[in-house]
């Protein structure tokens, strides 16, 4: 899959994200790689600490389970418990002190606009192995430092814009990310959204709405998430380009001449 998602964005001379998609990142990726650590330094086995991702954790961490696993099976094939613990603990600890680094290595900039505070948070090792900084999730934990009313404030135009086009969509096209994207737009230009802005905690509860805000500058927008990008994509004018789940299948490529482009209930590349 990263040879496949490597190999479409060396297409591109300039290739950009959002400090949204880093804060991302760094939660649901590394974040998981401390859960990982904690439980190889609990257990002191790799095959107990995959049997748990696989078999233990329940159905409402199905989006932890999808990220640990993949992680945990990077580790050398074939190899002892004990080499392949002893192998995890390092690789995880590379992973989670690197990680930022190589996200923004594979990008030529990060877009400005809402510049999230808790991505600009450093990770700090407060014990090897064990205990990590990681910085909080949430807007309302910054004490006001994050720019989210800044920018918010500064693009109001294409929020009302936008929020008229959302109310105006289809209903076989709605999600309930959608919904919630309308009804925080809605808050917005209505100003009362702005006036507690971060009590809204937006980066956190509305990341697709405000990486499609920062990305609106941008002509093709990459993305393995179709359900909610069909929407902001066509706002836009931009072209949509979506990564199947499956790394044998092509990427599908929905360009702005070629709309009205599949509803959700006939697409099948929806899921992320």
């Amino acid at each position: 899959m990263q040879s496949r998602i490597a190999l479409w964005l060396s297409r591109f001379s300039k290739r950009v994200s959002s400090s949204v998609a880093l804060q991302e990142f760094k939660r649901r990726v590394l974040r998981e790689l401390v859960y990982l650590l904690s439980k190889l330094d609990q257990t002191r086995s790799y095959q107990t600490t995959l049997s748990h991702a696989t078999s233990v954790l329940p159905a409402q961490q199905h989006r932890k389970m999808r990220i640990c696993v993949p992680l945990l099976h990077q580790v050398l094939l074939g190899a002892s418990d004990e080499e392949l613990t002893e192998r995890a603990r390092r690789y995880f600890h590379f992973l989670l002190l690197n990680g930022e680094r190589q996200f923004l290595q594979g990008l030529d900039s990060i877009l400005p606009g809402v510049n999230c505070f808790w991505a600009r948070a450093p990770i700090a090792e407060k014990t090897r192995y064990k205990r990590y900084q990681m910085g909080d999730t949430r807007c309302s934990k910054t004490k006001k430092q994050c720019d989210i009313g800044k920018e918010l404030t500064r693009v109001l135009p294409i929020c009302r814009e936008l929020h008229k086009f959302l109310v105006a969509l289809p209903t076989d096209r709605l999600t309930t990310e959608l919904k919630n994207a309308r009804e925080f737009l809605d808050r917005v230009v209505n100003g009362s959204a702005l006036d507690q802005i971060h009590d809204e905690d937006a980066c956190l509860n509305f990341g697709d709405l405000l990486i499609a805000i920062v990305s609106a500058s941008v002509k093709q927008f990459y993305t393995m998430n179709y359900r909610e990008s069909q929407a902001f994509c066509e706002f836009f004018e931009q072209t949509l380009t979506v990564r199947p789940n499956n790394p044998a299948a092509d990427e599908v490529t929905h360009t702005v001449e070629s709309k009205p482009w599949p509803t959700l209930s006939s697409s099948s590349q929806g899921e992320r």
